[in-house]
């Protein structure tokens, strides 16, 4: 050991300055190791490393007291160094897992609250490798959480220290796995008992006179002024009622309001069959007071606001309210008689007792028989008690918690927040019991997972190719207005509310013939560029057998001998017909429009029915011999007649998409206008021949042109009329009307 002290020191000279680099402080270490390798053996080395780092770090300890006087920051500084050699000497193996914080342990049990918070600091920043390869519940982890325990019973709970718990609880959860049985009371212990107080008034009543009186009559005899004061005490007893005093008041409230810790601090007692009622008689004495309290206190604030200059009065009582919630803190109940009424004045004491009664009859609620059905088994024996709440008992817990919800909205200041916050941690309350009855079951889940090709991958990348899809941009809708519907309605002109309350109007038959001739003119001009491409196809494919004919020698002319005459014919093997290259659209042939109609004949077939198509089958061609004379050539005996081949069976053509889109559009426009005009024109449906819409149209604008050259003929005839002392067209149509009744 005293071979390794010079080195030890040595490295402690050389450390780099605060705060030093872990890449420089590795490698100090471990030269160090390597130049003591060989000077102690291996079974004894690691205990003589961690006495040697124990005693240097401890050595510096002691002087905690003299160092703080002089240079804080050097001492603090210097007590981090070693606390970094410790834990880098145990990375490079050359001292237990577990040693940095058994050192820890002790260093904290011999510093102050404020060097515990330095060193406590240190911690949280070296926590991933103090932390590395920690077991729940085994090694180092069982050190740590009873250091920290231990550092947290030294701290107060009030003052500047809060913080200070705060951060190690906070460090503890983030450690410990959220699941971490090690902070739950697993056995359902409660706290320490309340070992109860007793009334104790030193003002008691003097009785002096009355046991001098006494005294008296046994000596002298009762007098007669003695016997008439006894004789109208025993009529007063019997009369008057059991009146308490002032002084038995105030000792029955004392002993009746800190009689109610015992149930607080210990809720088996509720096993018992009298301790409902008595705590149910209880509550009820302490809460009028309680309620009597807060509004003294509202009444009070209230008649401040109202003298003087209120704006100022409210913002010293609102900077008075801050400062006293800043500097507010759970201190241990003080039970001298004569603080009682002091204690109950103070918001703070009121708020601590019914945070308490609203916590003891939020846990009542898990024994009535819905929830102990829920969560009473065999299993958590040691959470159960024998003890039931009834119906009539369950209302009145949770009508006094409403009561003791509302008294703390009504307390100042901030008395709904801090009724809301109570709420909130009565909830995460239940939440923590229910999880505990149900013996601490695991509740974290493994993340989202899913396998593609035999491989597991996470959520994001299982979602990457929807993801891609999503965001590329959506494709044009092919209604305008949203829905097939409101499109077609938002054609035939209705834009707006305004125009639902016109009736309604199908549309003049010119509009129609307009849009037929529109879809006419779009069905030639794909015509056009069909043909077009018809042609090139055709030109291609012809320069393509001109080519192959070139590259290959010509066949023999083949002799075929007709059956109708006798004169060979020479059968060319390039075709005259040139056939469309394949990918490319032919010209479409002509589709009839004429097509049975329920209306009429010769009506253009409804949207929607299948047309029919014309007729492309060939005749046979019959040659006739023009001259008389001459007969048919008698066939030779020895040339062969080969067999009449059949006819070639007609390829169809395919139509184009387009142009029956057109073709439809048009049919549409058709019936639209045979609607629009069936009202007042059906007459005209039998002589539009094959259906034409725009001889139709003629013939209403011919009809339409009737009326104005009637109109114009019968006012030239009235006025001539009038002109030679005729009746006028007034009087003529009187009599007319005169005569039509006549006849009727």
């Amino acid at each position: 050991m005293a071979s390794l002290q010079p080195h030890l020191t040595s490295l402690l000279k050389s450390l780099p300055p605060s705060p030093a680099d872990k890449e420089a402080l590795d490698k100090l270490v471990e030269h160090t190791l390597l130049e003591t390798k060989n000077k102690s053996s291996p079974e004894n080395k690691k205990s003589q490393w961690e006495y040697l780092l124990k005693n240097d770090i401890f050595l510096l300890a002691a002087s905690e007291g003299t160092a703080l006087k002089s240079d804080e920051q050097k001492y603090y500084t210097q007590l981090c160094e070693k606390l970094d050699v410790i834990l880098t000497f145990t990375e490079q193996d050359a001292c237990e897992p577990s040693f940095p914080l058994i050192v820890l342990q002790d260093l904290l049990e011999t510093q102050t609250i404020a060097s515990c918070s330095h060193i406590f600091s240190w911690i949280e920043s070296r926590a991933d490798r103090l932390t590395e390869g920690m077991i729940p519940q085994k090694g180092k982890a069982l050190i740590l959480l009873r250091t920290l325990n231990d550092l947290l019973r030294r701290l107060s709970k009030m003052g500047t220290t809060t913080i200070f718990c705060g951060r190690i609880l906070t460090f503890l959860s983030g450690v410990f796995p959220l699941g971490e049985r090690s902070g739950v009371n697993l056995r359902g212990e409660y706290g320490p008992t309340w070992e109860g107080v007793l009334f104790t008034d030193k003002a008691k009543p003097d009785n002096s006179s009355a046991d001098v009186r006494a005294e008296e009559n046994k000596v002298n005899g009762p007098t007669q002024e003695n016997i008439k004061d006894s004789e109208k005490m025993e009529v007063d007893e019997k009369k008057a009622l059991p009146v308490q005093t002032p002084a038995e008041k105030k000792e029955d409230f004392y002993n009746t309001f800190w009689s109610l810790q015992l149930p607080f601090s210990k809720p088996s007692l509720f096993a018992q069959k009298t301790t409902f009622e008595e705590f149910k008689e209880a509550v009820g004495k302490v809460m009028p007071v309680i309620k009597e309290a807060t509004a003294k206190e509202r009444a009070m604030m209230g008649s401040r606001s109202g003298v003087g200059n209120l704006g100022t009065l409210k913002r010293k009582r609102d900077s008075e309210e801050e400062t006293n919630s800043n500097e507010y803190f759970f201190a241990k109940f003080l039970t001298n008689p004569d603080l009682l009424d002091l204690e109950i004045a103070d918001t703070h004491f009121r708020r601590q007792f019914l945070f308490q009664l609203a916590t003891l009859l939020n846990h009542l609620l898990n024994f009535t028989k819905t929830a102990k059905a829920a969560w009473y088994t065999v299993r958590n024996r040691s959470l159960q008690m024998d003890f039931t709440l009834e119906d009539l008992e369950v209302q009145w817990v949770q009508d006094t918690l409403t009561k003791i919800t509302e008294e703390l909205r009504q307390t100042t200041p901030n008395g709904r927040t801090f009724a809301d916050t109570v709420n909130v941690i009565l909830e995460r309350e239940r939440n923590w019991v229910k999880w505990k009855n149900e013996l601490c079951t695991p509740f974290d889940r493994e993340p989202w997972s899913q396998d593609i090709n035999g491989e597991k991958v996470d959520f994001f990348e299982a979602t990457k190719g929807d993801r891609e899809q999503l965001r590329k941009p959506p494709s044009e809708w092919q209604w305008k207005m949203g829905t097939e519907a409101l499109t077609e309605i938002w054609d035939m002109g209705y834009t707006n509310l305004e125009d639902l309350k016109m009736p309604f109007q199908p549309g003049d038959v010119k509009d129609f013939v307009k849009k037929i001739k529109q879809e006419d003119a779009r069905i030639s001009l794909r015509n056009q560029r069909l043909e077009k491409m018809a042609a090139l196809a055709k030109s291609r494919a012809a320069s393509a057998a001109n080519q192959a004919k070139s590259a290959t020698p010509n066949p023999p002319p083949t002799i075929v001998v007709s059956a109708e005459s006798s004169t060979p014919v020479k059968s060319e093997t390039a075709t005259t017909r040139a056939e469309p290259a394949p990918g490319t659209l032919a010209a479409p042939r002509p589709i009839s429009a004429v097509s049975n109609s329920p209306i009429h004949p010769s009506l253009p077939p409804k949207p929607g029915s299948p047309s029919k198509l014309a007729s492309s089958s060939q005749e046979p061609v019959k040659i006739v011999n023009s001259s008389p004379n001459v007969g048919p050539a008698p066939l030779p005996v020895s040339t062969p007649v080969p067999a009449a081949s059949p006819a070639p069976t007609p390829v169809p053509v395919p139509t184009d998409p387009e142009i029956t889109k057109y073709e439809d559009n048009k049919q549409r426009w058709a019936w639209l206008a045979l609607r629009a005009a069936r009202d007042q024109y059906l007459q005209h449906f039998g002589r539009i021949g094959t259906g034409d819409i725009e001889a139709l149209a003629q013939e209403i604008e011919k009809e339409k042109d009737k009326p104005q050259r009637m109109e114009d003929v019968a006012s030239s005839t009235i006025g001539e009329e009038q002109g030679s002392g005729s009746p006028s067209f007034g009087q003529l149509q009187r009599d007319t009307e005169g005569d039509v009744k006549m006849e009727g």
